[in-house]
């Protein structure tokens, strides 16, 4: 024989591997997808025809001759057929000839074969033995038969499901049976007086394998059947139960399980007839329609593992893989105090549907039923199949001390399926923890109405505080809104602040249990997470409105600039001599456009970068990992395995996770703008004050009717139209105190104050600046014939009064300064308003006027922003959706604010939009 060289075989196999040939695919058959008339060829895994005259075997791999054909059979599935004449052989090998008749044996007698002379006949058997199909002897009959009769005749009033007795009436009991159940109709009556009659084991479970089939009949003759054995005196011993004894059963006290332990759970299985086959364990996917990984499977039992798993899978499957129900009872094995291994049952709820729970709580179940619907005989494939849809494992904690509610419990739920090629059914499979919710709840609820009462007491101090500031003498619908916005703020700190705490309360009060659980998270769906999400739904709603009202106040406030600058005296021409002819050169308004355009700008800025801020975010909860510890288990891994289980998200903890990162960083954010970006870079909101400074321009800012905000921006050196060598040094003069201070009072700094106006003097500015809402009605009219000269009176006559007002030279209109008080600081509201004369407050700091700035609303667009994203993870969970929603929301708002705040600007400056950058 040549021989083939090794080099060259590799080199063949690697080129038929590497070749494109045509596509291999073929479709996939399993042998029970095989008609009568066809094989599964194991080679080809397809099923093919068998041969004329034949039929598949039962195991579907083969074909066998029909009847009245002798085979002959040299291994391929297809045999050879050919007809006989007489009398085929039990192997069906050869074509005998009768000695007597037809070869037709009646009862009590076996056929005797001769291949030799190739030849049968009868052979009559004893009273007391039967003849055993396709067999030449003579056997014993089933021991009953002897029991009653003697002998192998048992008459057809005692015999039923092949088994003879006495007598049968005890079985005529009333109930009903499944419908054309063959399975039924033979066994149900025999198992239950072989239980009685003879004590047969195998018949007391048969009983109540039938009983656990049937028992969501409310009429069901099975049930029935075992009511009337089990109330027999004496009792049977072998009768087994299947039904709690006591309403509450008695959970064995001072159990407890510590994290991620392996619930010691056991099962007690029997087969269709009521054989027992053994103990088993749980793991390994026993309980569970649903494929999955191993690793996933076995990892349900992890004590405080929450675990929910729905699949769609075909009742062909089914039935392929359970083609006769196994029977189970869950047990959970633990020890007594001497140590001695027990195991306590488990309580069963069943249910027949979503709507009704079944009468009774059978303590033995199975996962699919294909035996019941069988009706022409128990070979024929079932017409409908019972499957197991819905098993929920339950655990209620604490363990060590049970009370009403048993500790562990299995809910199931059963339906029926007809059974078709493509027919598909949909089950799941879960396990949940829960605890006595009734505490935790109350625990809530005291909560939110404590701090509700603050948020109203808190409501009622602005409502007044506004009022005072506002000039609103007595109450009418704008103070009621007022309070009904202020309320709303208030109210959705308070749902906020509940439901942060919530969260974080329960990431740690779960999370960080390591030896004994004593605590699980709330019932998904039950009372406390419904409550929790409306919670949250209502903070979002109420923080939106505040902060729709906050854009209403700080985009409808009054601004006054004040120009403190006087006409030069400047030489005419460009002569260098200064003893020349002089004229008088009116005030550059340069300088109250470059302070209004850097108030436009101001007006939008935050000390949180909005993008910095979802960046972080993301970087932290998704790719770090830190929301999947928001998984519904002790585990505290922050990437999930790919094989691994993973419990589903927590709605309490996943919203506590995300808020406390999102504050993490918008804190984390605030304090690096303090204590670096302007220190180091820059600091906008003061360097604004130094620029009304330079300019010579004070900003006069009114968020309500007789309250506002003071820039004092008057120049020390008395003009800021100079040039860029006298600002230098008019700036080094400051620097080295060569000169006043640029503060409202004598020998102060203080720029920056509160003022709370007297409602004359407040009146007498409306009074100068009415013509401004006719400037604006003409404006929008197109009406500029003669709009820039009024504008440029209306500006002359609120510049004058405005510094006439500062410099204490009005009449009965005087204003005095002083320090708020630190109580008043903290409750923003001013115990004395201001009566005869105005007061100006002083703000050590400078950042007051940020109120009516983005820059001093933080904490409110912080918490809007963490509640928007909140709020629309829980919806979709999808933290990528909602860092873009986010952020397109945040890019509405900043729109709409810079338009808004821009042509508010320009109406209340009368500087042309035109000249807003």
């Amino acid at each position: 024989m040549a021989q083939v060289k090794p080099i060259a075989l590799m080199l063949a196999i690697f080129t038929g591997c590497v070749s494109q040939g045509p596509d291999m695919s073929i479709p996939l058959h399993l042998p029970s997808q095989c008609n009568k008339e066809q094989f599964f060829n194991s080679a080809s895994l397809i099923c093919e025809a068998c041969g004329e005259n034949q039929h598949r075997t039962p195991s579907g791999l083969a074909c066998t001759c029909d009847d009245g054909f002798t085979m002959i059979d040299l291994g391929n599935p297809v045999v050879q057929c050919s007809p006989c004449n007489g009398t085929v052989s039990n192997d069906k090998r050869r074509c005998l000839r009768c000695a007597e008749g037809d070869c037709q044996c009646g009862a009590g007698q076996t056929r005797v074969e001769s291949l030799t002379t190739l030849t049968a006949s009868c052979f009559t058997c004893s009273p007391d033995t039967l003849g055993i199909p396709a067999s030449p002897i003579c056997g014993l009959c089933q021991e009953s038969f002897y029991t009653v009769t003697g002998s192998c005749h048992c008459p057809d009033a005692q015999l039923t499901g092949e088994v003879c007795f006495t007598s049968t009436a005890a079985a005529s009991v009333s109930g009903s049976l499944p419908q054309d159940s063959v399975w039924f109709k033979t066994y149900l009556d025999s198992s239950l007086l072989g239980c009685m009659n003879y004590n047969n084991l195998t018949a007391c479970q048969l009983l109540a394998n039938m009983v656990t089939l049937d028992a969501r009949r409310a009429d069901s003759k099975a049930v029935n059947l075992y009511q009337l054995a089990a109330s027999l005196q004496p009792p049977l011993p072998f009768l087994p139960g299947l039904y709690q004894r006591t309403e509450t059963p008695t959970f064995p006290r001072g159990l407890t399980f510590s994290s991620n332990e392996k619930l010691p759970l056991m099962l007690a299985s029997y087969n269709a007839s009521g054989g027992f086959l053994g103990w088993e364990d749980v793991t390994g996917g026993i309980l569970q329609l649903c494929p999955d990984t191993q690793p996933r499977l076995n990892a349900v039992y992890l004590f405080g593992a929450t675990y929910q798993h729905s699949c769609s899978i075909s009742v062909q499957e089914l039935l392929t893989k359970y083609p006769k129900p196994v029977f189970h009872q869950l047990f959970l094995r633990h020890h007594d105090n001497d140590g001695t291994v027990m195991v306590w049952p488990i309580p069963i709820q069943s249910q027949i549907s979503e709507s009704r729970t079944s009468v009774h709580s059978v303590q033995r179940f199975f996962l699919v039923d294909g035996l019941t619907g069988r009706a022409d005989s128990l070979m024929s494939p079932p017409r409908s199949v019972h499957y197991l849809s819905s098993l929920m494992f339950s655990v209620h904690i604490p363990t060590s001390s049970p009370g009403a509610k048993p500790p562990l419990q299995v809910s199931l739920q059963y339906r029926t399926a007809r059974v078709a090629d493509e027919a598909r059914v949909q089950v799941s499979f879960a396990v949940t923890y829960s605890m006595d919710e009734v505490s935790m709840h109350l625990a809530t609820t005291i909560s939110v109405a404590v701090l509700s009462v603050v948020a109203l007491l808190v409501t009622l101090v602005e409502t007044s505080s506004w009022s005072r500031r506002s000039g609103q003498q007595t109450l009418n619908f704008t103070t009621l809104m007022k309070f009904l916005a202020f309320l709303s703020g208030n109210l959705a700190n308070t749902f906020f602040l509940v439901t942060f705490g919530t969260g974080v309360f329960w990431l740690v009060a779960y999370k960080a249990q390591r030896s004994i659980v004593t605590t699980t998270l709330p019932s998904p769906g039950g009372n406390i997470e419904t409550y929790f999400k409306s919670y949250v739904s209502l903070a979002f709603i109420l923080k939106a409105l505040q902060l729709l009202h906050l854009l209403v106040v700080q985009l409808s406030i009054d601004i006054f600039l004040i120009d403190w600058e006087r006409p030069q005296n400047k030489p005419r021409g460009l002569g260098p001599s200064p003893s020349g002819p002089v004229a008088s050169a009116a005030p550059s308004a340069w300088r109250r456009l470059l302070v209004a355009n850097e108030w436009n700008e101001l007006q939008a800025m935050r000390r949180i970068s909005p993008v910095f801020q979802l960046l972080a975010a993301l970087l932290l909860l998704q790719v770090v990992g830190l929301v999947n510890l928001a998984t519904s288990d002790l585990q505290l891994n922050l990437q999930l395995g790919g094989d691994g289980h993973s419990s589903p998200s927590s709605l309490i903890l996943r919203h506590g996770i995300i808020t406390s990162v999102w504050l993490g960083l918008g804190l984390l954010q605030v304090l690096m703008y303090h204590l670096f970006y302007e220190r180091c870079v820059e600091d906008k909101v003061r360097q604004f004050v130094d620029l009304c400074s330079i300019s010579n321009v004070s900003v006069l800012v009114l968020m309500h009717r007789c309250y506002g905000y003071y820039i004092h921006g008057r120049s020390v050196h008395g003009y800021a139209d100079v040039s860029i060598e006298t600002l230098r040094n008019n700036l080094r003069n400051e620097e080295e105190d060569r000169c006043a201070r640029r503060g409202l009072e004598p020998h102060s700094d203080t720029q920056v104050f509160e003022v709370a106006l007297t409602e004359r003097f407040r009146q007498l500015l409306d009074t100068v600046s009415l013509p401004l809402a006719e400037l604006n009605q003409r404006r929008r009219h197109g009406e500029g014939a003669e709009r820039q000269t009024q504008t440029a009176t209306v500006t002359h006559n609120l510049n004058t009064l405005l510094s006439l007002f500062l410099q204490h030279s009005l009449k009965d209109m005087d204003y005095i300064v002083k320090d708020k008080l630190s109580l008043e600081r903290i409750m923003k509201y001013e115990f004395q308003p201001p009566a005869e004369r105005s007061v100006f407050y002083r703000d050590p700091d400078g950042v007051v006027f940020g109120e009516v700035l983005y820059y001093g609303k933080e904490l409110l667009l912080l918490i809007f922003d963490t509640l928007l994203f909140s709020v629309i993870d829980l919806a979709c969970q999808d933290l990528v959706l909602a860092a873009v929603l986010t952020y397109t929301v945040q890019q509405g708002l900043d729109i709409m604010r810079f338009h808004v705040s821009r042509r508010n600007l320009s109406s209340k400056t009368l500087v042309d939009q035109c000249f807003l950058i």
